[in-house]
């Protein structure tokens, strides 16, 4: 590929019917596209996180702006017509217009609130037009430092977070679906579970001896080996069970108590094992406790 670019690179002043070479060096500056594969990594996390955070927020700060802009536009009606129309007033010509008086407003929001001689504009308009204005604008520096301000950083920040989350659970979603990654996982714990065991053996190849396998009761004791082998957390952590029932596999994974868990038992609760605890898995164990008691009655 690389010769080729070059070759074409080459040939731009001397071949008619070639394409541009513009072309190829657009599709070399694509080959930088590999610099982002590290991003990727579990060091990067954070980072794209907080960008994608950005981008789901983005819509928030957009409005958040349109919002500000108004805000400013109406208040700076207000300042040009009250600061605005005195003649001889030392702060009227920073209100002298609309446009002006949006920058100066602005400014204030800001904390900027100073004349080009560095003083307080505050202090003019007290000395110039009284208690009512310079209470008028304390109120306006109030309202938009403590009241909007606030607002608009509580609703983008929720509005990242949301969408944080919804990525997160998209991509927890995904994994949950992993058809491979289950299978891989699952053939991990199996060759654990035997190689921990005394009583059995790992099969060379698992596919080859599906029914032997699916015959296997494996005792309560060798399950907590299994929960406390490192490998073997590595794998039930990647199929999202929760560290808190390691401790407690056998015991969720023997339901009729009888000291031995077969693989199709344990295939089973695992699977159910898997993700956060849902509402329909209390739905469930409800309605199959009244279709017990209706049995029973």
């Amino acid at each position: 590929l690389q010769l080729i670019l070059v070759i074409a690179d080459g040939s731009e002043h001397s071949g008619e019917g070639l394409p541009s070479a513009s072309l190829f060096r657009l599709i070399r500056l694509l080959k930088l596209a590999r610099i982002l594969r590290p991003l990727r990594s579990d060091v990067f996390r954070d980072l794209l996180a907080m960008v994608q955070g950005m981008v789901g927020g983005m819509a928030t700060l957009l409005w958040s702006v349109v919002f500000f802009v108004l805000f400013v536009y109406l208040v700076s009606l207000v300042f040009r017509e009250v600061f605005g129309r005195r003649e001889g007033a030392s702060v009227s010509r920073f209100f002298d217009s609309v446009p002006r008086s949006m920058l100066t407003t602005f400014r204030c929001s800001f904390g900027d609130c100073t004349s080009s001689a560095g003083t307080p504009l505050f202090e003019h308009i007290n000395n110039e037009y009284g208690a009512p204005a310079s209470i008028g604008c304390c109120l306006f520096a109030f309202v938009i430092t403590v009241g909007l301000f606030n607002v608009i950083s509580a609703i983008f920040v929720q509005s990242t977070m949301t969408a944080a989350e919804a990525m997160e659970r998209r991509k927890k979603r995904d994994r949950l679906g992993d058809r491979l990654l289950w299978s891989t996982r699952i053939c991990t714990l199996i060759k654990r579970m035997m190689d921990i065991s005394p009583e059995h053996t790992v099969p060379e190849k698992m596919s080859e001896a599906i029914s032997e396998v699916f015959s296997v009761d494996v005792p309560a004791h060798v399950i907590n080996a299994v929960s406390r082998d490192p490998e073997a957390i590595s794998a039930l952590n990647d199929l999202e069970i929760s560290p808190e029932d390691y401790d407690f596999l056998s015991d969720i994974l023997d339901p009729d108590l009888s000291g031995s868990i077969s693989l199709e038992e344990f295939f089973d609760g695992l699977y159910r094992l898997r993700g956060d605890p849902r509402r329909s898995d209390i739905v469930t164990v409800d309605l199959m406790i009244r279709s017990i008691q209706q049995q029973v009655g």
